[in-house]
């Protein structure tokens, strides 16, 4: 916690705490199995560095099939597993935004919510990578961004299209990245796709989502309306 250690005797109780409700450890694929079924996240592998990389497609997500208490179930499973994966205790998180909806809903920023509160307060930054964001994704950022503190929101990298390849190859992500999205990677990625789990047999395959021109304008090429960067930093 940037060197505040009563801060961070403050996060260790309360994450002491958290793990001890929700007993993250236990979770299985059994206590999400709608979520699951979508193919909102599946794991790439691992940077050479030892990263777990989750891909999370925000058109393959309807959090109105589940309830919160089993997005949060599915959140913990993949972030529990991708800390079991990894030499050290961060991950590489990348989100293809091309689906996000105009219509940002409460169900739809609860969860959000969610899902940044889980990551923020029981599982160390790493890096985030968003790609195909659309323009008007800005209007919704004003909103996420207070989820956040200082410290995670300067880990979320909104990348251009021209600079995928650059940002994937920064945070060592390149060789898991599929054809699909221009990477070397070629056939199919299950889900989950964790070591030692067992895939689901069948899910929505692992493509992009044709953008919407007429709804999202400038954001139908992909240029992220929260700033576009030309690269992710090294991990």
């Amino acid at each position: 916690r940037q060197g505040d250690f009563s801060k961070a005797q403050r996060f260790l109780r309360a994450d002491l705490a958290w793990r001890e409700e929700k007993r993250p450890e236990t979770v299985t694929q059994a206590d999400c199995p709608t979520a699951l079924a979508s193919g909102n996240f599946r794991v790439l592998g691992c940077t050479p560095a030892g990263l777990p990389v989750v891909f999370i497609h925000v058109g393959l997500w309807d959090p109105s099939k589940y309830s919160l208490d089993e997005y949060e179930r599915y959140v913990i499973y993949f972030f529990e597993n991708m800390l079991r994966m990894g030499k050290g205790a961060k991950f590489v998180l990348i989100f293809d935004m091309q689906g996000w909806s105009f219509h940002a809903d409460r169900d739809r920023m609860r969860k959000t919510s969610r899902l940044i509160s889980t990551y923020r307060k029981h599982y160390p930054a790493g890096h985030t990578l968003c790609i195909r964001t659309p323009a008007f994704f800005a209007r919704n950022w004003v909103i996420i961004k207070k989820f956040m503190d200082e410290t995670l929101a300067a880990t979320m990298l909104f990348v251009a299209r021209e600079a995928e390849r650059s940002a994937f190859e920064a945070a060592g992500a390149w060789e898991l990245i599929p054809e699909s999205y221009g990477g070397p990677r070629k056939g199919p990625i299950p889900v989950p796709n964790i070591p030692g789990e067992a895939d689901l047999p069948s899910a929505p395959p692992l493509e992009p989502m044709a953008p919407k021109a007429k709804r999202e304008g400038k954001g139908s090429k992909g240029i992220p309306a929260p700033g576009a960067v030309a690269m992710a930093p090294s991990p």
